[in-house]
């Protein structure tokens, strides 16, 4: 039987493109904004506030929630819930923020809620943050911005609308996109992703004097545990840095030493007993022990 070409060569195609690694799919938005407070009567939880960030194409049509912070409050968040829903779960970066004024700073991939790479064009980027049991929009802050997606890189700074302030928007087609489950530097996790998924803590150190602290946000695919040792002789911390001494009540003995200024056991109850620096605790001891094995052997040998 004679194979049909067109059949043969669709078959070669398909096993080259077997072997061929995914592509990373290029291009993100970086978003950066402060808050101001909402007037009152509007604002009976101020500081604490609820906020939304969510992308919409032509027309106002909904594309994909950005960020967002809240909880219990989420219902209050009108503007957002008219066009997401109060159910979309999509970029959740944590609870309601505790100030106004702190500066947050989320990533958007470029894809809409399925996942899907939207087509060039003009898209707004809409915020809205609330500070009470707000019932209508007006009752909150709302926020307006547009960029262009395409070919060339955009940088906007110094932007304020409706009471969010300090605004930049960066768009590059060519940055490593946050979301689409491939690490690529700057990036340090993928959020969902079997593999290498962005923490949300930190495990205990096994040495009080190298405590490990959660870095960067999921939202911007920076999160990461790094060590970040303790240099300081601060008493009640568990740690008997380099160089304290009296200086620092964990170096005292039978007190939380971490070998630093010669303390005692790291931690009494046995569940830390690293240290910052050789030396302190039972060096001595392992000094001794050595020159007495080596007094042996020569014994030995002369006999």
């Amino acid at each position: 039987m004679r194979l049909n070409p067109w059949i043969a060569a669709a078959c070669f195609a398909s096993i080259l493109g077997a072997g061929v690694a995914k592509v990373e799919a290029r291009g993100a938005v970086n978003l950066t904004f402060t808050t101001t407070p909402v007037p009152a009567p509007n604002n009976t939880y101020a500081p604490f506030n609820v906020v939304a960030v969510w992308i919409e194409g032509p027309g106002g049509t909904f594309v994909k929630t950005m960020a967002r912070w809240s909880a219990a409050r989420t219902i209050h968040l009108v503007a957002w819930n008219a066009k997401a829903g109060v159910n979309d779960v999509d970029a959740v970066v944590g609870a309601s923020r505790l100030a106004d004024t702190t500066s947050e700073m989320v990533s958007w991939n470029l894809k809409n809620k399925l996942n899907t790479l939207v087509p060039d064009g003009t898209y707004t980027i809409r915020l809205e943050m609330g500070q009470a049991n707000s019932t209508t929009a007006a009752q909150n802050r709302q926020g307006t911005f547009t960029f262009t997606k395409g070919t060339a890189p955009q940088v906007q700074t110094g932007l304020s609308n409706g009471g969010f302030t300090n605004v930049s928007i960066n768009f590059d087609p060519n940055a490593a996109a946050c979301g689409d489950m491939l690490v690529d530097a700057p990036e340090k996790c993928e959020p969902g992703s079997a593999t290498a998924a962005c923490p949300t803590s930190c495990p205990a150190p096994a040495d009080a004097c190298m405590p490990t602290v959660l870095t960067g946000t999921a939202a911007m695919c920076t999160a990461e545990c790094v060590v970040q040792p303790i240099t300081a002789c601060t008493g009640g911390d568990g740690c008997c840095a380099p160089g304290c001494g009296s200086t620092d009540s964990d170096c005292a003995a039978g007190g939380g030493g971490g070998g630093g200024g010669g303390g005692g056991n790291n931690n009494p109850d046995g569940a830390i007993t690293g240290g910052c620096a050789a030396g302190g605790d039972g060096s001595g001891a392992l000094v001794m022990f050595a020159l007495f094995g080596a007094v042996l052997v020569v014994r030995r040998r002369r006999a």
